[in-house]
């Protein structure tokens, strides 16, 4: 077994070097103040568990202070573990140093490294993780203001600061949320609230938000895990510990993010611990809004088989969306509906509750699209079916009755059933 340690030292000490004039810039006085990273002893750390992985404890403590590097205060509150930034970054790549490692050699029988290699690969991937921390930094703040998209950061104790109630009612405030974050410019909300005199409300939120709501955690989990696998071409993605904390994610916050899906900034998930489950091929974009659901497979086989989620789209509670799904930018899919199979939205669709948009197989025959245009509209509790070889299409605008059944025509057009 690797002394994990041997050589590591003089290499991390240059490279810290190089690191903290990056990072510094993007800590205020006030977040280095609050910043507390937990130590774990060498000896501890470097213990394995099962087959030499590292065990869920430790992993839970690395989490924990990446988390605090990106929302300082937010984790660790000892006033016993304030190290500056250059201690907590040593401490954050001791740590982070040698969980990589140890994934690496859990595995090791399956590829062609060296110990020395794996040392190597492991020091480079743990500066590849801490030099991104301005942009890890930067999606969950993002994440965490998107969560203001929730009424429910107006709670009692807000409202009651409040003079006028009725007037915080009548404020199209997601609009304005989501017009800060297409500019990425969060000032541009501040400054609505201060005109409608409510800009003490903002802090208040944004505290909230960082204390208590789990969905930019999560999302910053999958963040992480999702740096260790997606590192370019040419380079080995991490064995195991992706899906570690991907797992360990899940037994926390109840959202079961698979590494490898691809997911935008600027994302709220409300009631994760209700469920929710993406694919290791879906994709979901940036500013949206996603209710306790399943983003699901249908294919075993190895290719793309998860759905896709467009910018600014909302899914909405107990939504089941299965296989090669593409869910249209602004799109809304209401509260149980359920898209499977070759179904493609436009943008700015709204799909209402208890909708079923599928292509069914028959046979040996592969069935076509269902593709809905833009700004289509399609009524609670319709079913749409495809089981042609041939797209059925919905133009643009189309509405689309309460409780219809619609097939495919024959000729590619929706025909009432």
């Amino acid at each position: 077994m690797i002394d994990l340690f041997s050589d590591y030292e003089n290499r991390k000490h240059d490279l810290l070097d190089q690191l903290i004039p990056l990072l510094r810039p993007i800590y205020t006085l006030k977040e280095l103040e609050a910043l507390r990273i937990e130590l774990i002893p060498r000896d501890i750390l470097s213990i394995h568990s099962g087959y030499g992985f590292v065990n869920r404890e430790i992993l839970e403590t690395v989490l924990g202070n990446l988390l605090e590097c990106v929302a300082p205060g937010s984790h660790n509150a000892s006033p016993y573990q304030l190290l500056g930034l250059v201690n907590s970054m040593s401490e954050v790549a001791d740590q982070l140093y040698v969980i990589i490692s140890q994934s690496f050699l859990a595995v090791k029988d399956s590829h062609q490294l060296s110990e020395s290699d794996i040392a190597d690969l492991a020091v480079e991937i743990t500066f590849d993780i801490l030099s991104a921390l301005p942009r890890l930094k930067n999606r969950a703040f993002w994440n965490r203001f998107s969560s203001l998209k929730d009424p429910a950061v107006w709670d009692a104790y807000l409202l009651n600061l409040c003079k006028d109630n009725a007037k915080i009612m009548e404020i199209d405030l997601t609009t304005q949320i989501n017009a800060a974050i297409v500019e990425r410019n969060y000032h541009l909300y501040q400054d609505f609230l201060k005109a409608h005199k409510l800009a003490f409300a903002l802090d208040y939120q944004m505290q909230l938000v960082v204390s208590t709501y789990p969905g930019w955690r999560v999302l910053f989990y999958h963040d992480v895990a999702h740096q260790l696998v997606e590192r370019g071409s040419g380079s080995i993605p991490v064995p195991l510990l992706p899906r570690a904390i991907s797992e360990l994610a899940g037994r926390y916050y109840q959202a079961d993010l698979h590494p490898e899906t691809r997911i935008g900034d600027a994302n709220f998930f409300d009631h994760t611990h209700r469920g929710i489950t993406t694919g290791q091929t879906g994709v979901i974009g940036s500013g949206c809004v996603i209710y306790p659901c399943t983003l699901g497979g249908l294919s075993e086989k190895v290719h793309r088989r998860h759905p896709s989620i467009g910018d600014y789209a909302q899914i909405s509670t107990d939504v089941g969306i299965f296989g090669p799904v593409i869910v249209g930018n602004y799109s809304v899919i209401g509260a149980n509906a359920e898209l499977y199979g070759f179904v493609e939205t436009g943008q700015y669709c709204r799909i209402g509750s208890s909708v079923v948009i599928g292509t069914v197989r028959v046979a040996e025959t592969v069935p076509g699209r269902i593709i809905l245009g833009d700004h289509v509209r399609i009524a609670d509790g319709t079913i749409i079916e495809n089981n042609l070889p041939i797209d059925l299409i919905i133009d643009d605008r189309v509405h689309i009755p309460a409780r219809s059944y619609v097939i495919n025509d024959g000729k590619g057009n929706p025909k009432m059933a």
